[in-house]
């Protein structure tokens, strides 16, 4: 596993969360998980998202509480140019620099892994590209928000890109509210699970300057394997026979 000496203590700093445990959640558009209950003692922290199964393994701030973060389910309306729609998770809560001023920088880190359920992948599903959002915004001099993350592929241990979204003051402003890598454009038929290090940075250098962000996003999309098409192909194919 990547990031070990850090995964050990940011496991440490969730461990004693007090409430009931649940073994996983199933979420559906616009469900919402507290992280309260997410990393309550006990809790395996595992999310079902359509057919995506997302493992939090870590969470650690010394500026954001769990009891202020909330992570709501994300599917999005339409489906991608393969018929499948995005899968993946906002997380929303009062992320900001909220002493402005003190030289700070409000942090947060979250370890987490994203994989195809078992079925899905059974029938060809794989992930190809991951995307990045979020709405912050900053004012003053040398303030700034930013999102910065890590992706691997879980099953080798491999280094695959890494994204980012800010927003700078400056001078000059420097904004980007959306990042994202395809990981399939190079040939790749795709990867059955990722593994990501999400860091969280808000920065207010001035008592009158502000960093702040009201939500997060990730999203992942999908593809046919080779294979998979082929099969879709051919059921099509016997569907049309039975019908005639």
């Amino acid at each position: 596993m990547r990031f070990t000496q850090q995964a050990v203590f940011m496991s440490v700093a969730v461990a004693f969360v007090g409430g009931a445990a649940q073994a996983s959640w199933t979420l559906g558009n616009g469900d919402t998980l507290s992280f309260t209950e997410l990393f309550a003692a006990g809790s395996d922290r595992t999310v079902f998202i359509d057919d995506k199964k997302f493992v939090f393994e870590s969470f650690t701030s010394a500026h954001f509480d769990l009891e202020g973060i909330s992570l709501i389910g994300f599917i999005s309306l339409n489906g991608n140019g393969s018929g499948y729609r995005n899968v993946g998770f906002d997380l929303t809560g009062g992320f900001g620099d909220t002493l402005p001023g003190d030289q700070t920088i409000a942090e947060a880190n979250l370890q987490y892994t994203v994989e195809i359920t078992e079925s899905a992948y059974a029938q060809g599903v794989r992930l190809c590209d991951v995307r990045a959002t979020f709405n912050g915004d900053v004012e003053g001099t040398g303030a700034y928000a930013r999102v910065d993350e890590t992706i691997f592929d879980l099953d080798t241990n491999t280094y695959l890109g890494q994204l980012s979204v800010y927003d700078f003051w400056g001078p000059p402003r420097d904004t980007k509210l959306n990042d994202y890598i395809d990981f399939c454009a190079d040939g790749h038929e795709g990867y059955r699970a990722f593994e990501i290090n999400k860091d969280i940075k808000f920065f207010a250098p001035n008592e009158n300057s502000f960093s702040s962000a009201s939500f997060v996003r990730q999203e992942f999309s999908q593809i046919p394997a080779p294979g998979a098409i082929a099969l879709l192909g051919l059921a099509g194919l016997v569907g049309r026979r039975a019908r005639r």
